[in-house]
């Protein structure tokens, strides 16, 4: 299981002033945690997959469509749920 709170003290030290979490949707942090396979409704799609977070000083989260994943292109904003 990952750890989302360490995760993020990990960018707090690499990144220190310049981090900044805002941009993440809290919603996600239980499903990013234990990686199950859920699906998110973006508005005008729904998709199916697991939880990712981007690297650098403002992370975002990313639906991973697959196990073998490396990127994704969905990004999970403020207004995405999951169904």
């Amino acid at each position: 299981m990952r750890s989302y709170k360490e995760t993020i003290e990990q960018r707090r030290r690499k990144y220190e002033e310049k981090f900044s979490d805002k941009s993440l949707n809290k919603s996600f942090i239980p499903y990013y945690e234990n990686q199950e396979r859920i699906t998110v409704d973006f508005g005008y799609e729904k998709k199916r997959g697991t939880i990712g977070i981007t690297t650098g000083w403002v992370p975002c989260f990313l639906l991973m469509l697959r196990k073998d994943s490396r990127g994704s292109s969905y990004t999970i904003g403020e207004n995405d749920r999951v169904v």
